[in-house]
């Protein structure tokens, strides 16, 4: 989450190589206002303002929010945008995973695990020496660490990997090449590697991984318009993937600046492809579903959300100094 850009939300595929053969369809499937008794906690603090930090996408029609001002965690029925059940977690919650039925909560050096209703059923301490986790991930009925780094630690057993790893057993590492060109590697489930580097348009800031399903990868491109002042946009680029070998983009899509609260986990990536994305804004938060589409078929962000440009930066509560 950067600074703020006057240019136009596209689908174009200008920040990367090659033509995407896709469009992305993108629908608002929920939404939940700040602050009322019925809505989401948001609280000021010097340095940050805190709502939520971290989502996961659960299906049948639900999603799980980590609340960083209120400590809890809060279900939400989709369909009516209601809180159908809320339960406090640890204090200072980082990163939320739901799997087989729990909640993984990051906490500071520990990760905590609570079922459905609440009732916290064990935590596991992580070493010291791995400072500034972040994110947490699940796989094979195992808890990960994910590293700023771009590797993964495996929690139970402390053995470390190259890349962050993803809902499908892949693991996926990115690298700036130049000022204009990222690498991503993939290593697939069978140990296979496969790498590709792709040319942007404009200065490249960083690259994220989203996450990954058996036949792609889901990358946040984030590129500078200009660097003084910092001026920066993020893309959600998508490549098609097939064991052993990285192939071309396939869809792109600019999204929008819109960060009402400092949240660490924006998208969730759904089994079948679909990526879940919350944006926050001073009206509330939105959670929408982008899906990749026939490009004659793809359907923008709504006109209410691409009119915002809003930056939690904008309205930080200021300590004063003393004399």
């Amino acid at each position: 989450m950067f600074g703020l850009t006057d240019m136009a939300l596209s689908q174009a595929p200008a920040p990367v190589d090659g033509l995407a053969a896709k469009g992305i369809s993108v629908q608002e499937i929920s939404k939940t206002g700040w602050g009322s008794t019925h809505g989401l906690p948001y609280r000021k603090v010097p340095g940050a303002n805190l709502g939520i930090t971290s989502f996961e996408w659960m299906g049948n029609n639900q999603s799980a929010f980590l609340s960083d001002a209120s400590n809890e965690i809060l279900l939400i029925q989709c369909s009516t945008g209601n809180i159908t059940n809320r339960f406090p977690v640890i204090a200072g919650p980082r990163d939320l995973v739901f799997d087989q039925g729990n909640f993984y909560v990051l906490g500071d050096g520990e990760v905590y695990v609570y079922d459905l209703s609440g009732q916290l059923v064990s935590h596991k301490a992580f070493p010291a020496a791995l400072p500034g986790v972040g994110r947490i991930a699940r796989y094979n009925a195992k808890t990960w660490l994910l590293l700023p780094s771009g590797n993964s630690v495996e929690l139970e057993s402390g053995t470390r990997f190259k890349g962050w790893i993803t809902g499908s057993g892949n693991f996926v590492s990115t690298a700036l090449q130049d000022a204009h060109s990222y690498a991503v590697e993939v290593t697939g489930a069978d140990g296979k590697t496969s790498g590709k580097v792709f040319r942007a348009e404009y200065k490249t800031a960083g690259v994220y991984v989203v996450g990954a399903t058996a036949d792609k990868v889901v990358l946040d491109v984030q590129l500078y318009l200009t660097e003084s002042p910092v001026r920066v946009e993020r893309h959600l680029v998508t490549v098609s993937y097939t064991p052993g070998s990285l192939g071309e983009i396939t869809s792109d899509i600019r999204i929008p600046d819109c960060y009402y609260v400092l949240s660490d986990k924006e998208f969730s990536l759904g089994s079948d492809g679909t990526v879940y994305e919350m944006i926050t804004a001073p009206d509330g938060l939105s959670l929408f579903s982008l899906s990749e589409t026939p490009a004659d078929k793809a359907n923008p962000y709504p006109e209410s959300i691409q009119a915002i440009r809003y930056h939690f930066n904008d309205h930080l509560l200021q300590m004063k100094e003393s004399k």
